[in-house]
This record gives C-alpha cells, structure tokens and sequence, in this order.
C-alpha cells in the first residue's frame, strides 16, 4: 500500500524523485517542477468548474471574491432567497455581477473542491494514503492582474498544481520558525525591500511546493489563469503533547483537582507526582510510532455511499465483475497471522475491527489495490472460503462502511 501510494505521488512530483523530494524538501524548502502543457488539465476543466458553480448551492466564505488581498462583499454576486413554507435561506449565483467582478479583477477562491469533483477527490484520496494526513484542495482562478491574496504564510504544507495559464509567484521564506494560527508571537512580514528567495513564473503543467510558514504571494498576469491548492496538515509537537494530555486521564494523579490552599511542601509533593506521571507517558517506548498508529486508525472517511443496493436484502450487486473500494482514509495495518484465538484484527474508522483468520485472504488485496471486482475477491480467497462466503463477509464490509460499491474500476 506505502508503495501505491508513494507511486502515484511520484507521477506528481516527475521527474523529481519522491526520495529527493522528501528528503531535501518537504518540511524544508520550496519546490519548483516543470510540467509539460495539460498535465493537470484534466483534474479541473474550466467547463467542469463552470458546471460545479451552476449546480451547487455555494455561499460565502466557500465561494468568494477576493482582490487586494481583501474579500469582496458576497452580496456583489450573490443573493439568497427564501424557499419553501419554513423560508430557508438559499445561496444564488449571479453571473452577470459574477462576471463584472471577474473582469474587473476580482480572483475566484473555491473551497474544498475535492468535495465537489470526483477526480480531485481521488486525488486527495491518494495523497492522504502517502502522507497520513488530511488533505484539502482549493481553486484560485483570476483573470486580471490584481493579486487574490497579500504576502501571506500558510498553516499547513501546500502543493501547487497550475491547470491553465500562467501565475507569478514571489517566495521569502520563515520570518518566524514553524508558526501558528494561535502562536504567543506572530510572524512578522518580511521587510519592505526585501528580495525574494525565488521568483518565477508557473506556467501550464508546473508544480510548485511550499512549506508551512513560507510567505508568498502570487500575481494573475493579464489572463485566464488557474491553480489547485493541495493542503497537507501534518501533526506537530502540539498535537503529540495533547494526544498525550488525552492518555493522562487514566493518572489519579492527573485527574485530582490542583492543591491550591495547600503547604508549598504538599503542592511541591503534587507536582513532583505529576511530573512523573508525564514522564512515564511521555518516555513510553515508541511513543511516536503509538501516536501516529492512533491517528491513522481514527481518521475519518469521506462519504462513500452503495446505493441502491446498501439498502437492499442482496448487498451487493449479483454480477461478478461488481467492483469495490476500501474506503479506509489510512492503509490498513493487517499483520501476517492470525492471534492466538485464530483471529485478524485491526483498528480503522475509529473502531477495532476483528475477523477470522481467512478474511486475510480478502483484505489483503483490498488494502493493497483499494479497488477490486468481487469475482477477483473470491478468487484470492479460493480454496479457503467459498464465493457465497465471500460475498456475505464483503456484503457486511459495505454495512459497516468499509467497502464502498462502484460502477467501474
């Protein structure tokens, strides 16, 4: 599975080795790659991202207008009407006002449009198979020369991904290591007259990565233009401390209220007994590698749904070349053998999952393809357990929201 998705990660990032990339880059330093013309072409057309803003109810700040660095009132090219006997509230899309503020230099900021569009949900799906994280992918599409955004850094990793025209984009670097939203400091902007530690022009087909806390600031050039933003939000020493905070419940110690009307003696005598039981956590062995494996095994889903046939007594379709996909966010860790009571077991989807043995048969292709038809499931499990077998363990998987029914590979 690391494999699979360390290769499609590789296509992303060609000719730049993944091995190069993460090791001389990701966390590091900005990335630029060249791509040919159209290489991302097909992730978002212009046509489909026309569609997505026709058909979809999209309010403010979802979809909005920038320009400046500041975001236009919604009310410039949206209206919401009242529906129905409870008078709901509806977003409309004015495309005429739309249309004016576009040409007068406004920059089209579209959220999460992994939700909205199947191929740059896939991408977002295999991306978060390699890194283990969360991942979200904006458009920024802008047609003047009026910047969207001022000089800004993010809070999370971003991956570039030009699907038409060209932008140009301004690098500085840190001012302030590895900074947060709520941090005690804030970053300061780099000085004025300060050169950039990289200037150039992404053009159809390019790629270019930027670490957290790196500012930047990107110029439409007089034409259509249109970029992905891949957000990766990786976990930092924070979200290991309250992970740990989280564990410490089970500490009495932990768990009392704090002596404040005590002696100094009885109040150091507390915080001696709370010092260590923190250390005791916090020097457990593997400790990282534990956090990691908790955080892979909660993560959430996306929405997958198998209808009509989830809500039917079958299940699943009667055909064999039905087709499936493991929805699990994280590759699943499924050891070689079975325990001592002769069962598989496995944490995923916030749950502790628990077969027999030979459901290894079928899980294992499961997790390392993502997508199989039922006929090569009873396949790989033949000689073991028989094709009903199969399709009832694989019916159940659908239930639990471990499997997902699709029309094709």
């Amino acid at each position: 599975m690391e494999g699979m998705a360390f290769d499609y990660l590789a296509k992303l990032l060609e000719p730049c080795p993944v091995e190069d990339f993460l090791k001389s880059s990701w966390g590091r330093s900005f990335k630029h790659v060249r791509g040919r013309p159209g290489r991302f072409s097909e992730l978002l057309p212009w046509d489909r991202l026309n569609e997505i803003l026709g058909r979809h109810r999209l309010d403010f700040p979802r979809l909005r207008l920038t320009e400046n660095g500041q975001s236009l009132p919604s009310s410039k090219y949206l209206r919401h009407v009242q529906a129905g006997r409870q008078k709901i509230s509806i977003p409309r899309l004015l495309p005429a006002e739309l249309n004016a503020q576009l040409r007068r230099g406004a920059t089209l900021v579209l959220d999460a449009v992994d939700e909205l569009h199947a191929p740059l949900e896939e991408l977002a799906q295999k991306l978060e198979l390699a890194f283990r994280e969360h991942v979200q992918i904006n458009a920024y599409a802008g047609w003047r020369t009026s910047r969207g955004f001022d000089l800004h850094w993010d809070d999370h990793d971003v991956f570039i991904l030009q699907v038409a025209g060209r932008k140009r984009w301004s690098i500085y670097g840190m001012t302030r290591p590895f900074p947060l939203v709520r941090d005690v400091e804030r970053a300061q902007k780099p000085a004025a007259g300060t050169p950039p530690v990289w200037e150039e022009t992404l053009t159809d087909g390019d790629l270019l990565y930027i670490p957290r806390g790196w500012w930047h600031v990107a110029l439409p050039l007089n034409e259509p233009t249109l970029h992905l933003t891949v957000g990766i939000h990786n976990r930092t020493g924070l979200d290991l401390l309250r992970w740990v905070g989280e564990r410490l419940r089970a500490s009495e110690h932990l768990r009392m209220d704090l002596p404040r009307f005590a002696s100094q003696a009885e109040r150091e005598a507390h915080m001696q007994r709370l010092r260590a039981a923190l250390m005791e956590e916090w020097s457990a062995p593997e400790l990282l590698e534990r956090f990691f494996q908790d955080q892979d095994a909660n993560a959430s889903a996306r929405p997958a749904l198998s209808l009509p046939w989830s809500a039917t007594p079958e299940t699943l379709p009667p055909a064999p070349d039905a087709v499936v996909r493991l929805t699990a966010p994280r590759p699943l860790e499924l050891n070689a053998d079975a325990d001592a009571n002769g069962q598989l077991e496995f944490s995923c989807l916030g749950k502790r999952w628990r077969f027999a043995a030979e459901a290894l048969l079928v899980l294992r292709p499961l997790n390392e393809r993502r997508v199989c038809s039922v006929k090569e499931l009873c396949e790989a499990a033949e000689g073991k357990l028989d094709e009903r077998t199969v399709r009832v363990f694989l019916g159940e998987l659908v239930l639990q929201g471990l499997l997902a029914i699709q029309d094709g590979p």
